[in-house]
């Protein structure tokens, strides 16, 4: 018979195979910088001493009210069908209702041979109707013949960089100095991921850093183009796929043959120029999706 615990952060070494690598490196480096368990909350289920399952949930703040994300719900092969799954589910609302939690939230992805099964799970368990929250959009190298890819000039007084040439406190004192103001998926100081430092650029003025375009190895072959920003006096000139251009380039010239671009709904100028620039060189697209689950 398994058992159901509250696992402290010291336990993720022990739950490490049942979750995503991005997760487990997230999980150490809030645990150095003093985050810990105000950060996330681990979930295990264990037959006798072996991990059977485990949940991760992200705490967030947002709209007035905290709210947490579903990162990680896993049971191991030869326990599934079990009912463990549910078990863990029943611990995470128990555990959220005590932390006066407002709502659980998931992102999945369509397209793949779980979507099925997660929405199937997630109609059961009496989650909202999923709704797209972004579009990803697959290439590899046939976007060698997009004409967008041209090398340009860009305005005067800027300056492209690779990102990873400068130290992270002086790119964040940089930002600071050019008062930019972004949304949190639109950071240039995410961790999920290790950082690609062969194409990962930042665009620079004598005032700071006016945009950036991000970039994550997700595999050996596989390169994740996350967050794309660009100050608003520079945003009617094309620089974002200015920056993309000369990013693909050197994705290309490094011999990497593939790249995912995710684009929020929430950026709708984005949205319309991946449309137009890149939905025609993309050998397929599918959907970033998200659920609620109301805990009030």
């Amino acid at each position: 018979m398994y058992k159901i615990k509250r696992l402290a952060p010291n336990d993720r070494l022990k739950y490490k195979p049942l979750m995503f690598q991005w997760l487990y490196l997230q999980l150490e480096q809030s645990e150095r910088s003093g985050q810990g368990q105000s950060r996330f909350m681990l979930i295990g289920a264990e037959m006798g001493d072996e991990p059977a399952g485990l949940a991760v949930l992200e705490l967030r703040e947002g709209a007035g009210a905290q709210h947490a994300i579903l990162q990680c719900l896993f049971v191991a092969k030869p326990w599934r069908r079990k009912g463990i799954a549910s078990s863990i589910m029943r611990e995470v609302r128990s555990l959220c209702l005590e932390n006066q939690m407002a709502s659980l939230e998931v992102y999945y992805y369509s397209g793949k041979s779980s979507t099925e099964t997660i929405e199937t799970w997630l109609q059961k368990e009496g989650w909202t109707q999923p709704l797209c929250d972004a579009v990803v959009f697959h290439i590899n190298s046939d976007i060698a013949r997009a004409s967008w890819l041209r090398e340009r000039a860009l305005p005067s007084g800027l300056e492209l960089f690779l990102w990873a040439d400068k130290k992270e406190q002086e790119l964040k004192q940089s930002i600071e100095a050019a008062a930019a103001v972004f949304p949190d998926f639109l950071s240039p100081f995410k961790t999920f991921a290790p950082l690609e430092p062969s194409n990962s650029l930042g665009l620079m003025s004598e005032q700071g850093i006016k945009g950036w375009s991000m970039t994550y190895r997700l595999t050996e072959d596989t390169i994740l183009y996350d967050a794309v920003y660009i100050a608003p006096e520079y945003q009617q000139v094309g620089l974002a796929f200015h920056m993309l251009a000369r990013s693909i380039r050197l994705q290309l010239e490094a011999g990497i043959p593939y790249g995912i671009f995710t684009v929020n709904r929430g950026t709708p100028v984005m949205m319309k120029l991946a449309q137009q620039w890149l939905a025609p060189y993309s050998w397929k697209t599918s959907e970033k999706r998200i659920s609620y689950l109301p805990l009030k």
